[in-house]
């Protein structure tokens, strides 16, 4: 894997920053990531970086927490801070697929009961679960990158190939709501 020298550009939108200091937030929130999950965003000035919070837990991300990483995972402005492992597993997704704006990672106990299963294809089963798409991708990690933890492109590519479905409606009323709720209290 070579390192990628970072292209000087403009920083990303504050809005972008909000947006995914919320999204750690809401996430952690709704149980949908535990103390290990985190997320991230592509970067809105240069595709070829993303956006995601030093290694801690996600329910108290702040502004100061976000890092940009080139695709490669090197930290662009770390500051000797801990980042997360998986930060490749994000590089190589937004690599291999230029669609993708955002990743969740997270370690759910209410679906990874059902990632282990392999005979047993994971689909969605009611409208909530719709950004399952038409199919899930279920595999054993060591199998597919070995004992690394970074996935190759292809790897990547084949880890979220199905998935179709486009949630920004859905994220931007649910953000609203969070925010609407965070200033009433």
């Amino acid at each position: 894997m070579s390192a990628s020298r970072p292209n000087p550009v403009a920083p990303p939108d504050a809005a972008l920053i909000d947006d995914l200091v919320y999204a750690n937030r809401i996430l952690f929130d709704q149980g949908i990531v535990d103390a290990f999950g985190h997320v991230s965003v592509r970067h809105d000035k240069d595709p070829n970086k993303f956006l995601l919070a030093r290694n801690m837990a996600p329910g108290t991300v702040t502004r100061d927490d976000i890092i940009e990483f080139s695709l490669d995972g090197v930290p662009i402005d770390g500051g000797g801070r801990a980042v997360y492992l998986e930060r490749f597993i994000h590089g190589e997704i937004y690599r291999s697929r230029q669609d993708v704006h955002a990743i969740v990672h997270s370690h759910s106990p209410t679906v990874l009961p059902f990632s282990v299963v392999k005979n047993v294809p994971l689909r969605p089963l009611c409208h909530m679960s719709g950004f399952l798409g038409k199919e899930t991708p279920v595999f054993e990690i060591r199998e597919v990158a070995g004992e690394a933890t970074y996935l190759s492109e292809k790897e990547a590519d084949a880890a979220c190939r199905n998935i179709e479905t486009q949630i920004e409606r859905p994220w931007a009323l649910w953000k609203k709501r969070v925010q609407d709720d965070i200033q009433r209290r």
